[in-house]
């Protein structure tokens, strides 16, 4: 799996680097050569391409220095426009392209001296940003942000090493003028801009460039999550015992439907089974019992007492209770409905309900009510908010939210005790001892109403099969994401409905299985 490092992670790992005795210079030399041989491939061929580095005078400018070295050694023609005199390693790689290329470098003090090199981004075909690096704490200023001004108007293809010019490494907020790179090559590790939106829709593709350090430079640094892979998944993803029966593996009440909605009960009862769960109980109000009975034959479905607007009463809650006995897992939420009723089932299965819990939909809208129940004890539980009911339930703007996922996800997951899914992309699960997970599989065909109902369906499946919350909220988000693009190799992600999905999931699991 990849990690995710924070920008100040990545300076204590070249902090540590030169204690080891690996000096500024051999790191940058490394990340220059890499960038290089990732930019050819990705070109294919770099003979005869002319290449522009626009680069800062710090540790980024340096890296980019080396990668147009070796591009132009290759063949490549090649400029570089330095702002301001280079230090250090940064220095040591000016130094190293003038001799190489002694006529085609210029340093540049201020903003006229730039206007001047125009031409210089006429001529290119493939600019190399390497003004700003992982160190900016605020919106570019001064030199830097011109020359990320004049790359706006750049018609051709942009490289940025290690984040596009003027992000901040550690959020996906953009603060001011930056850079749209076609490939970003991540020095080392991914940082939180390659990942969350919007900063993410600038990087484009984001490569992960190796960089020298040594090997115990990264054993005491703290990622901020995991990106998972179908390596970890498939570990995570538990055996089925050949002589296993339907008690074997696991119980799972879903408490869901309301008139209108009697297919969100349905679709989160079928991913529930999809995901390996030996049986499936529906509690759903008596209006749409026979439309949930009829949706989904091979689960035990339970009319529960329902007001006249075809919600759950007040008195569902006993039910939902009586149900939750010798269950593994409670899911609850899909479709419930926003009325007193489903408001107090909520509570009393977060309160009083002796098996584990899945919150979805409805049930965060209640919790967002009453956000004292989550300060009140209560067993293991796992949310399932997408950014707008998580925005509710922390009384933050959603547009705050989703560049901090992953910042919001760790302190929630800490603060509510449970297992925190913040719904993507990329989608951020963490647990409440900081380990965290970053899913970016799935698609377009997910933005479809019911897709949520699923996937809470499928992480109470796999719960209820033995494995723990973080793990089982973590597999069931890459099943769920993987399932969008199995279904979009023969299918358009426009028509791809949530029911579609359903019969998806047994390929994923399968390939998981072989892996």
């Amino acid at each position: 799996m990849l990690s995710v490092f924070s920008g100040k992670a990545i300076r204590e790992a070249d902090r540590k680097a030169e204690e080891l005795g690996v000096s500024s210079l051999l790191l940058m030399e490394s990340a220059g050569r890499s960038a290089a041989e990732e930019i050819k491939k990705w070109l294919t061929d770099v003979r005869g391409r002319r290449f522009l580095a626009v680069c800062g005078k710090g540790g980024n400018g340096g890296d980019a220095l080396c990668a147009l070295r070796y591009l132009g050694l290759w063949g490549g023609e090649v400029r570089a426009i330095v702002l301001g005199k280079p230090s250090g390693a940064a220095g040591e790689e000016y130094r190293a392209f003038s001799a190489s290329f002694p006529e085609q470098v210029q340093v540049v003090e201020n903003e006229a001296e730039l206007n001047a090199l125009r031409s210089w981004f006429s001529w290119a075909e493939i600019v190399l940003d390497g003004i700003l690096g992982v160190g900016i704490e605020g919106p570019a200023q001064g030199l830097p942000r011109k020359a990320i001004e004049l790359l706006a108007d750049f018609p051709g293809l942009v490289v940025a090493m290690d984040l596009p010019s003027g992000l901040l490494a550690d959020s996906g907020r953009i603060p001011g003028s930056a850079v749209r790179a076609q490939l970003t090559l991540a020095m080392g590790a991914l940082k939180p801009c390659h990942l969350l939106p919007p900063a993410a829709e600038l990087c484009g593709e984001v490569r992960v460039v190796e960089v020298a350090y040594p090997p115990a430079v990264w054993r005491n640094l703290e990622s901020l999550a995991e990106v998972l892979d179908e390596e970890r998944c498939s570990a995570l993803l538990p055996p089925r015992p050949r002589f296993g029966h339907k008690g074997t593996f696991g119980r799972v009440l879903v408490v869901a439907g309301a008139v209108g909605m009697a297919g969100a009960a349905a679709l989160c009862a079928e991913a529930a089974l999809r995901a390996g769960a030996g049986l499936v109980h529906v509690l759903t109000p008596e209006p749409v019992f026979p439309i949930v009975a009829g949706l989904i034959p091979e689960a035990l479905v339970h009319p529960g007492p329902a007001e006249p607007e075809g919600t759950f009463s007040p008195a569902a809650a006993e039910e939902a209770l009586r149900l939750s006995q010798g269950m593994d897992v409670v899911v609850a939420g899909p479709g419930l409905g926003r009325t007193p009723g489903p408001a107090e089932v909520v509570r009393a299965l977060l309160t009083e309900n002796p098996a584990k819990l899945v919150l979805d939909a409805d049930a965060l809208f209640a919790l967002a009510h009453d956000k004292k129940l989550l300060q009140r004890k209560h067993g293991e539980l796992i949310l399932t908010p997408h950014p707008g009911e998580f925005s509710r339930l922390v009384d933050a703007p959603t547009e705050e939210v989703i560049p901090e996922k992953i910042r919001w996800a760790k302190e929630k997951a800490k603060e509510w005790r449970a297992v925190v899914v913040l719904k993507g992309p990329p989608t951020v699960i963490s647990s409440p001892d900081g380990r965290t997970f970053l899913n970016t599989t799935g698609n377009t065909a997910l933005a479809h109403g019911g897709s949520g109902d699923v996937l809470a369906g499928l992480i109470a499946g796999l719960w209820a099969g033995g494995i723990p919350a973080l793990d089982a909220a973590a597999l069931g988000v890459f099943v769920h994401g993987r399932a969008a693009e199995v279904l979009t190799l023969e299918h358009s992600a426009r028509a791809g409905l949530p029911s579609d999905l359903l019969s998806t999931i047994p390929t994923v699991f399968l390939q998981l299985e072989r892996f």
